[in-house]
């Protein structure tokens, strides 16, 4: 946004801002069987889908992830496949997501504890103390630093994780090996 917002920028007003939603999830599966198909592999619409969910229909991870997936098979996919492969792309990356975690502050990191855990209120003195957010008024603080370092998205309707892999790897490993 700032590439086309920002006076500065070499984009600034360039033309009309358009927001994309997600490719859905049918779409994919649909892509992602006619790509196997084409190069006379196999791949059932459920596993093709399952690669789409487990990356939440982020582009760039299910592309990455289908030919991770297409590398490890000869002849037909099976759901085994794709669950090492996301594992093994989760792997890959952890030294990164590790690094990336390191640069939070220890309320920003409580923040996305509680998104991972789906707390609802998240200024509520109870989240607050659990997850060692501060005060409810560095909530919205913490918050704009997140939105700053792209680890988040506010929407409308809730606060998502940018990163679905990101996301996976801090409820699947991080947050896992940490004492409550």
């Amino acid at each position: 946004m700032e590439v086309f917002a920002s006076a500065s920028m070499p984009f600034y007003k360039f033309g009309e801002i358009i927001f994309l939603q997600k490719i859905k999830e049918e779409d994919w599966v649909k892509f992602i069987v006619a790509r196997f198909k084409s190069t006379k592999k196999k791949i059932k619409a459920k596993d093709a889908r399952l690669i789409a969910i487990c990356v939440e229909c982020h582009p760039y991870y299910v592309q990455q992830l289908a030919h991770q997936v297409w590398l490890r098979t000869e002849d037909e996919c099976s759901e085994n496949i794709v669950l090492t492969a996301f594992d093994d792309l989760t792997a890959q990356l952890s030294m990164l997501f590790q690094m990336g975690i390191n640069n939070l502050s220890n309320p920003q990191a409580g923040f996305l504890h509680a998104l991972i855990n789906n707390e609802q209120q998240l200024s509520s003195k109870k989240t607050i103390k659990k997850y060692r957010l501060g005060t409810s008024a560095n909530i919205a603080r913490i918050k704009q630093a997140l939105l700053n370092k792209d680890a988040i998205d506010v929407l409308p309707d809730r606060i998502d994780f940018i990163d679905p892999v990101f996301k996976h790897w801090l409820k699947n490993h991080y947050f896992q090996t940490l004492p409550d």
